[in-house]
């Protein structure tokens, strides 16, 4: 790391997956790193300003190999080369971010490629880089959580000893503008990524009828781009709080006394700002490699399997963290 060291990082993937970015994010600001992101649209107004010196969204398609697209990338990088970057952190499977980095011409060009879980994919992917580090093109049996494998990233921009932080109180100063008062509130998100998982839509509502019969009045919260696709899971339900713009939803879930939610980016947004919660997964064979690599970063949780068993488990855990947070 030298003086004149700046980093681009590409990001071009769901809220989620972009909030795993959040520790090295951190650090690198830490160590005064000038950084700049590159997102998909979805995530443009994810970090708040001063969280990063740039954010920009990419002009171009992803997974998209056409001569066209690939002269979108090249305009793309000419209007950031000014910019002179010493790094450009690949942090994205798709392919259009690792030619971005050859295109932008910075000397140290990090990013992943999956050895012989995908051979051919791998020689393109090290072919782009100046160095590739390794990730499983699956579930990474060492169970490494997404923070910690995109922290990998940065290593040589940070201390040797530089850990990914998982303190709250400063994860989520880069997603939030201001605090927030806190409630008693317990939340759950509603959306289509509970059927997405497996987990039927009169399961949720059974579940929810329970846990207000034994916890009072639960927060409803809800994308309002999911509202068509959500009818039958909100159907008849008072009180749905419909969220139009992302910074009043993180702030929402910010302020709950719990949340719960299916392996989504309410969870990851819970995860980042501290807000103690209950994540649900897919139920099957990958259910322990999935909560390692997805479950919340820096707040206490309870992963939970979406199997049968899962109303039972979740009101059992409502209850063990209730009571844990306030006595």
């Amino acid at each position: 790391m030298t003086d004149s060291s700046s980093a681009l990082i590409v990001r071009l993937d769901a809220l989620g997956d972009t909030l795993a970015l959040a520790p090295l994010l951190l650090a690198l600001r830490e160590a005064e790193i000038p950084t700049d992101l590159v997102v998909a649209p979805a995530a443009r107004e994810l970090f708040v300003p001063g969280a990063l010196r740039r954010t920009y969204v990419a002009t171009f398609a992803q997974r998209d190999e056409s001569a066209a697209n690939h002269a979108a990338i090249r305009a793309f990088a000419d209007d950031l080369r000014p910019n002179r970057y010493s790094h450009v952190l690949v942090a994205t499977e798709d392919p259009a971010g690792y030619r971005l980095a050859v295109a932008l011409g910075a000397a140290h060009r990090i990013g992943f490629q999956n050895g012989w879980g995908k051979p051919l994919k791998s020689l393109w992917a090290r072919s782009m880089l100046s160095k590739a580090l390794y990730r499983s093109a699956g579930l990474d049996a060492s169970m490494r959580h997404e923070c910690e494998i995109l922290f990998a990233l940065g290593a040589s921009l940070l201390a040797p000893n530089a850990r990914p932080s998982q303190e709250p109180a400063a994860l989520r100063r880069l997603i939030l503008p201001r605090d927030v008062a806190p409630s008693q509130r317990v939340a759950l998100q509603l959306t289509s990524k509970w059927e997405r998982l497996g987990i039927a839509v009169a399961d949720v509502r059974s579940f929810l009828e329970r846990a207000c019969e034994r916890f009072g009045e639960i927060a409803l919260l809800a994308p309002a781009a999911e509202r068509a696709e959500i009818a039958e899971l909100t159907a008849g339900l008072a009180a749905v709080e419909w969220f139009e713009d992302l910074q009043s939803w993180i702030a929402a879930i910010a302020a709950a006394d719990v949340l719960i939610a299916p392996d989504s980016g309410a969870i990851h947004v819970a995860g980042i700002v501290g807000t103690p919660c209950i994540a649900l997964y897919e139920s099957g064979p990958d259910f322990e490699l999935q909560r390692a690599r997805w479950r919340p970063w820096a707040a206490p949780a309870a992963t939970i399997e979406g199997s049968a068993e899962w109303p039972q488990r979740a009101l059992s855990a409502l209850e063990s963290l209730r009571e844990s947070l306030h006595s």
